[in-house]
């Protein structure tokens, strides 16, 4: 059985695989907005930072999206699981 605090730090890792799709499509989504150009998830577009071409990245960015809704659902059920748990321990 694993003590409290294992448990408490595997529900905060599952939280954050849980939103770390989300956190790379919101950076994505602000690069553009800072940078005022089009990025479509379809096809990369010219967007230039420091005279490098930045649209693939931003293009996969926003399809890792779509990655979203396979961990949501897992690791942050997963999250609470084990944060539950977590309480219903004893201090060890």
């Amino acid at each position: 059985m694993l003590c409290k605090i294992k448990l408490q730090r595997l529900a905060r890792y599952l939280a954050v695989l849980a939103m770390f799709p989300l956190l790379i499509v919101m950076s994505a989504e602000l690069t553009v907005a800072l940078l005022q150009c089009t990025v479509k998830e379809a096809l990369p577009t010219d967007c230039r930072i420091f005279n490098y071409d930045i649209g693939m990245i931003l293009a996969v960015s926003y399809t890792a999206g779509w990655a979203a809704l396979l961990t949501l659902p897992t690791a942050g059920v997963g999250a609470y699981i084990c944060y539950i748990k977590s309480l219903r321990l004893r201090k060890p």
